[in-house]
């Protein structure tokens, strides 16, 4: 009893210093833990994190080695989930990705609903170029969580490599109504339309410089991006809508108001509003405050 709680100690200020950043000192704490514990699977994992994260790659290949063996020895006698689990990033580690999408379906053996292994399956499918099975993998996910952004952004990935680029973009288009500056959308989609369409610079290069700027606080640099942006393409709603996003932040009310009309005028849910009425009203009181305060003309 004294044994087991004097390793949970260990442990717990081993995670103490990991969850801090604290690799090394995390590392000694593991060290001493292993030595109590020498087959746990757990502070196997945990080391040869560590060891890679402190750049040590020899180290933490070693212990991946010694963990992939315990997993091994675990799973003889049961099929447990976290061996299985553990056994990913070990294979990886070892370059041994071609045996991952096995360790995956003994997972989703013992538990056919675990999300994350099925998205993992997809990823290892998406690298292995078998797309259409990776799309399968990520409807399923899609039935459940229709919303997921990462699903999302994987399944577009997939489609334009099928050369599916008009449903490709419905998923990054739905992606700008959850997350209507979501950088990876912005991106994906211009790669999209470099491919569909032959040409080596699109609005949403533009467009990601923007929101770039806005993170930054350069909010004159933004804007400007933003007009460049919709001089060389104004369809997209989400650049409307961005662009309103970066006027209610710097006080221009009224701008603001007629980006989000463009962009609704475009798409009638853009940045996920569909309470049109009640947007505008909400502009409307900011754009009087704003009026009031000397911040906006009369009129």
């Amino acid at each position: 009893m004294f044994r087991r709680n004097s390793l949970e100690r260990t442990v717990e200020k081993a995670e103490k210093y990991f969850n801090k950043g604290q690799m090394y000192k995390a590392r000694n704490m593991y060290l001493k833990a292993l030595a109590q514990d020498p087959n746990n699977i757990r502070i196997l994992n945990n080391l040869a994190f560590i060891y890679h994260v402190l750049g040590d790659n020899e180290k933490s290949r070693g212990y991946n080695e010694i963990l992939l063996k315990e997993c091994d020895e675990i799973l003889k006698h049961e099929k447990d989930k976290e061996a299985l689990i553990l056994k990913i990033p070990a294979l990886v580690c070892l370059e041994r990705t071609e045996e991952v999408i096995g360790v995956i379906d003994e997972i989703l053996e013992i538990d056919s609903e675990d999300m994350n292994a099925i998205f993992q399956k997809s990823h290892y499918l998406e690298q292995g170029g078998e797309h259409e099975k990776a799309l399968d993998c990520l409807e399923k996910i899609l039935k459940k969580h229709p919303y997921h952004i990462t699903t999302l952004l994987s399944k577009g990935r997939n489609l334009v490599e099928l050369g599916r680029f008009k449903e490709a973009e419905e998923c990054y288009n739905l992606v700008f109504e959850i997350e209507p500056k979501n950088k990876t959308a912005i991106i994906l989609k211009s790669e999209l339309l470099k491919k569909r369409h032959g040409i080596s610079l699109t609005s949403h290069d533009m467009m990601l410089k923007a929101v770039e700027s806005f993170e930054m606080e350069n909010f004159k640099a933004s804007r400007d991006y933003f007009k460049k942006a919709l001089d060389m393409n104004s369809e997209y709603d989400e650049i409307w809508f961005a662009q309103g996003e970066l006027f209610i932040r710097t006080g221009y009310i009224s701008d603001a108001i007629e980006s989000f009309k463009r962009a609704f005028e475009i798409n009638p849910t853009s940045g996920g509003i569909v309470k049109h009425k009640e947007f505008f009203k909400l502009l409307d009181r900011m754009k009087k405050i704003n009026t009031f305060l000397g911040f906006e003309e009369k009129g």
